[in-house]
This record gives structure tokens, C-alpha cells and sequence, in this order.
């Protein structure tokens, strides 16, 4: 392990804390709300030369989340035996997506070694995604 090591809360914690927030600023590396919090996507995880990361796009500004949406992880394979997952989150204003999240983590060389990808808000780690969760 590269990193100390993080307790993570779930998905469902992640939406309890975030929904009725409003988006009032972001860019690729993170999104700002209403209340100050700062939500970024960080590696929290990996060994040797795996690697994980994550971008927002697509932000609506003012709106207020009412749902986020965690798409089902996708495992690619990459000639050979290497592999990453890959996987979308939503944000929801009712219906209408405001913002993405594209969340990555691959296995590295030879699809030896792992990574993970979470959310961080003030101080607090969510939702992790596993290089091999799409298997």
C-alpha cells in the first residue's frame, strides 16, 4: 500500500450528505457547493505502477442535487492481460443530469498490482472504486 490507509463510507452516505446541496463552482478536478464543501476524486490506493483518477464534466451551475447515480463499473481490457475499470457517476437535479464524474483505475503492468478511485469530502473518503470492481 502506497497511501495510509482510509476507511471509506458507502455510496449511500455520499448521496444523504450531498443531496439538497447546490453546485456553485467546478472544473475538471473538482466541484464546489453551497455550503463551502469541496468535492475531489483522488487515488487513495495502488501498487507499483497502477494508477487511478477521475474528472468532472457536463456541470450545470445552481442546481441542487436531489440524486446521484452510481452507473454499473465497466471492465476494459487492454491487449494482453491488462485491464482497468472504469465507471460514471451522476448528478442529479430531478430528472436532468448536472454533472458527471468519469472515474478510472486500472491494474497496471501485466494487470498485476490494483488501484483505487474515491470521492473526497471535507476530509472524509466515499464510494471507492477498485481496479478489478468491473469484473
Amino acid at each position: 500500500m502506497c497511501y495510509e490507509e482510509f476507511e471509506y463510507k458507502d455510496k449511500k452516505e455520499m448521496v444523504d450528505r450531498l443531496v439538497g446541496r447546490r453546485i456553485t463552482e467546478w472544473s475538471k478536478d473538482h466541484l464546489k457547493l453551497d455550503d463551502g464543501s469541496i468535492i475531489t476524486i483522488e487515488m487513495t490506493d495502488y501498487d507499483c505502477c497502477a494508477m487511478a483518477y477521475g474528472e468532472f464534466k457536463d456541470v450545470k451551475l445552481e442546481a441542487v442535487i436531489t440524486d446521484i447515480r452510481f452507473n454499473k463499473p465497466a471492465l476494459n481490457y487492454y491487449g494482453g492481460e491488462e485491464t482497468s475499470t472504469t465507471q460514471e457517476v451522476v448528478f442529479i437535479h430531478n430528472q436532468n443530469k448536472i454533472a458527471q464524474a468519469d472515474l478510472y483505475a486500472d491494474n497496471g503492468n501485466g494487470d498485476y498490482y490494483y488501484s483505487v478511485c474515491a470521492f473526497k469530502i471535507k476530509g472524509i473518503y466515499y464510494a471507492p472504486l477498485y481496479s478489478r470492481d468491473g469484473e
